[in-house]
């Protein structure tokens, strides 16, 4: 599967060299991969999706609610594109 494509993403940067060029919250060094993983590991273990989104502040609350939230929405509405 490709890689997913957050380019477009207003919240996330790609700063070659900063964190091996992984996508980051913006002004961060928080990967959006640690964000998205958190959140549908807990989704695997059976929470829901208001407490896999609350689990997932609880491990990054730097990154803050509107920000999980922003990403999670922002994959769910361009995951088709990634599958391409």
């Amino acid at each position: 599967m490709a890689a997913f494509d957050w380019s477009d993403c207003p919240l996330v940067e790609i700063i070659p060299g900063k964190m091996s060029g992984a996508p980051l919250l913006r002004n961060t060094r928080l990967p959006v991969d640690a964000i998205t993983g958190n959140y549908d590991a807990f989704r695997d273990e059976g929470l829901s999706h208001d407490d896999a989104i609350g689990e997932t502040l609880d491990c990054y609350p730097e990154a803050g609610l509107d920000a999980i939230k922003t990403i999670l929405s922002y994959r769910a509405e361009h995951q088709f594109q990634a599958q391409l």
